[in-house]
């Protein structure tokens, strides 16, 4: 440990909602040497800070009153960026309750301080931190620019030097390989730590490739033993439920995810996933705890959404609570006022509920104002919407339309594995379920075809021909990532060749912008996006 660290050089954000303890850690921090101090009272506060500033520490306490929690705090900081590989979190805490402490743990605080805690034990913990996260500047500056090949080859460098943090260092690699499709090179990293080392996480993160690839039977086999050897290793219940609903087991699936829950249950899309599951066998009771849960906690959550509140309308309605379903369905609007899918999600829910209640005429009226909201969308719906409206259409009898959107769905989302086994849990007890198998085969398989065949003509220097083929496929599917890039790569390498127009820059342009909408971190947007640049240095 390097005892000469310099305090004075870092930023600081303490956050806490006693003005005693703020001046407390304020006094430990100021007797270290640290100079650049902010504090917030609050979650809110928390994230407003930064929003507009990045922290090199952040000291966070658990209970922090009305609103957001620390959990909450560093659920938003984690999905949105806002803290750095190189920056530290600590959860500050008194909680000693099992479901909190498992809750926090979720999203991966650098290290915990349990009150009460002496200055010795505060520095101590920041020293060893600070001297695991020292070689991480170069990697974090390469991701605040989106710019994962040079955060890669960075980490690369580093590895090759064999610091002490090496372990450390390979899964932040192979972390940034699943984020941007990369999966080829992260499970190389993974069997690259197992041939040393049977680490949980490099098991679970394997596991979760086999998912993606579809071999579902070996990756119920990782997540299974990981269990046997740790009961208590909550991703891996996650990811075996996962796993088995992509099996067709919703009833097992259902039993991993409340195991999950029984030791961790602060977490909403674990309480979503099982309440969907439970609506999926119309067991309202199970249904609704998990729906009222989730509520309750997106209510601070930077993953607060509508289709929460539709899970607990549906199930207050299966319950036969109809007026307070139509309650939760009214309130969506409220609560979502900026949401540009809240409308529909509202109507979904009312549309249901007047159907439990026998009210054709509602129910109809309902789903009308669903499909006026659609049409002012243009065209596009998140992957989760298309998923309401699945089951939406097929429960009001709309099967032609229901079909026409799985085509969809299916079409624009063929490499979301996690996706398409939803599609087909949904679609199990309906007379889509066939159509799903064959639409998700058909799809991959002419998705495979035209790829192969716009290689070809490219190979062959035939770039109009290629440029034309991806170009339909593009056009007919507009929301699958796969042939927006593999249509601008054609483009690409013909300008390449070529030389560069104004035509093809502009195209270009408009593939790459579907993909960014979809898939922000897809290794392949950046390239292409770096190609562009090569092309047209003002774009």
């Amino acid at each position: 440990m390097n005892q000469k660290t310099d305090f004075s050089d870092k930023t600081y954000l303490i956050v806490d909602d006693f003005v005693s303890m703020l001046a407390l850690l304020r006094g430990m921090l100021r007797s270290f040497g640290a100079v650049h101090l902010d504090q917030a009272r609050n979650g809110v506060e928390a994230i407003a800070l930064m929003e507009r500033k990045r922290y090199d520490v952040v000291l966070c306490d658990y209970n922090l009153g009305q609103g957001k929690d620390g959990q909450q705090v560093l659920e938003e900081a984690r999905h949105r960026a806002l803290i750095g590989v190189d920056a530290i979190f600590m959860m500050v805490t008194g909680e000693t309750s099992r479901e909190r402490v498992m809750g926090a743990v979720e999203y991966t605080p650098d290290t915990y301080l349990t009150k009460p805690f002496t200055i010795q034990m505060l520095k101590t913990r920041l020293l060893r931190l600070f001297e695991r996260k020292s070689n991480l500047g170069g990697v974090e500056q390469a991701l605040l620019a989106t710019n994962h090949d040079s955060a890669l080859a960075e980490l690369s460098a580093l590895i090759a030097g064999n610091p002490r943090n090496r372990i450390d260092l390979l899964r932040l690699k192979a972390d940034i390989c699943l984020t941007t499709s990369r999966q080829r090179e992260a499970m190389a990293i993974y069997d690259e730590i197992l041939a040393d080392d049977a680490l949980d996480w490099a098991q679970l993160g394997r596991g979760k490739i086999l998912f993606q690839q579809q071999q579902y039977g070996e990756a119920h086999g990782v997540f299974a033993r990981l269990l046997d050897s740790d009961p208590n290793f909550i991703l891996a219940y996650d990811w075996l439920a996962k796993t088995q609903v992509a099996e067709r087991s919703f009833g097992e699936a259902e039993q991993s995810l409340q195991q999950a829950l029984r030791l961790s249950p602060r977490n909403l899309d674990r309480q979503r996933r099982l309440g969907d599951l439970a609506l999926q066998r119309e067991d309202g009771q199970t249904a609704e705890a998990a729906f009222e849960q989730a509520v309750a906690l997106g209510r601070h959550s930077v993953l607060n959404h509508p289709a929460l509140y539709v899970g607990l309308a549906k199930s207050k309605s299966l319950n036969q609570n109809s007026s307070q379903a139509l309650k939760v369905a009214g309130e969506i609007h409220k609560r979502f006022i900026d949401h540009l899918e809240a409308a529909i999600y509202e109507a979904s829910a009312t549309a249901f509920v007047k159907r439990q209640q026998g009210d054709a005429k509602g129910a109809t009226a309902a789903l009308q104002a669903a499909e006026r909201s659609l049409a002012s969308l243009g065209g596009g719906m998140s992957a989760r919407l298309a998923l309401e409206m699945l089951m939406t259409w097929f429960r009001a009898g709309e099967t032609e339309k229901a079909s026409v959107l799985l085509q969809q769905s299916v079409a624009n989302h063929h490499d979301d594995q996690e996706f398409l086994t939803e599609v087909v849990r949904i679609c199990h007890d309906t007379g889509l379920a066939q159509q799903a198998d064959q639409d998700i085969r058909q799809i991959e398989q002419y998705i495979v075809q035209i790829n192969r065949s716009g290689k070809r003509l490219i190979e062959e220097g035939d770039y109009e021909a290629a440029i034309e083929l991806l170009h339909d496929a593009a056009e007919n599917m507009p929301g699958n990532k796969t042939f927006n890039l593999n249509a601008a790569k054609a483009w690409l390498i013909k300008m390449e060749s070529r030389g560069a127009s104004a035509e093809g820059i502009q195209t270009v342009r408009r593939y790459l912008a579907r993909v960014r909408t979809s898939a922000p971190h897809d290794w392949r947007l950046a390239d292409s996006q770096s190609r562009l640049r090569q092309l047209a240095p003002k774009t």
